[in-house]
């Protein structure tokens, strides 16, 4: 008599106990995607279009987004969120330094080295507001150490950072090339990787930030 009622319960039960799967898969799924998207764009650049990946490419251009939409997200994040402000403006004024390095030969045109200025200026002004805002800088930060999508970040900019330069050392590329040497294949490998690096940071960005804008209340 009791069959049926069981039967509704395992079957109650076992739903629930998917559904915490559902969230790593979609998440696997998710940076899947924005991988494959980065390896779509380094073909477009290679196959496509002038296959050099110079200042002037695809793929420095995506670079070039995806830090100034990350630097904007957190940016978002300080205006939306007061209890966040120090700590976003601060993490919003690191990206956009990143950003004036990726911009260095634009504004080398100005005078070699002039990228450094506003880098300095960004980077002393995010400093000085979190340090003046520490109520809304230190608890927030250790927040976001315990934030899901704080371990992606984390990788995402070792990618970016470490990996990345130790990668494309050339000493590496002209011993395992040899006499067959060529820069290009190099950079190739080098600005892939720190492509890779940047769409982890960008959607570790999108997963902490978006919620926050859309929500005034998250803390």
């Amino acid at each position: 008599m009791n069959k049926p009622y069981s039967t509704a319960m395992d079957s109650t039960t076992s739903r629930e106990g998917a559904l915490p799967l559902l969230t790593p898969i979609a998440m696997f799924m998710a940076v899947a995607v924005i991988a494959a998207i980065a390896a779509f764009i380094i073909k477009i650049e290679m196959l496509q279009l002038s296959g050099n990946l110079g200042e002037n490419s695809l793929v420095e251009y995506t670079q070039e987004l995806y830090l100034f939409l990350t630097s904007a997200l957190f940016f978002g994040v300080a205006l939306k969120q007061p209890d966040q402000k120090g700590f976003a403006v601060l993490v919003s004024a690191f990206f956009m330094v990143l950003l004036i390095r990726e911009l260095d030969g634009l504004l080398d045109l100005i005078w070699h080295g002039f990228w450094k200025f506003p880098a300095v200026v960004v980077a002393v002004l995010g400093m000085a507001y979190a340090r003046k805002h520490l109520t809304s800088t230190q608890a927030p930060l250790s927040r976001y150490s315990q934030h899901a999508s704080f371990g992606l970040m984390l990788g995402g900019l070792a990618t970016l950072l470490v990996f990345s330069r130790l990668f494309g050392m050339g000493e590496i590329w002209q011993t395992a090339m040899q006499d067959n040497y060529m820069r290009e294949v190099k950079n190739l490998a080098e600005e892939g990787v720190e492509l890779l690096g940047y769409s982890l940071i960008l959607a570790a960005a999108i997963w902490y930030c978006l919620p926050g804008l859309v929500n005034k209340n998250q803390r």
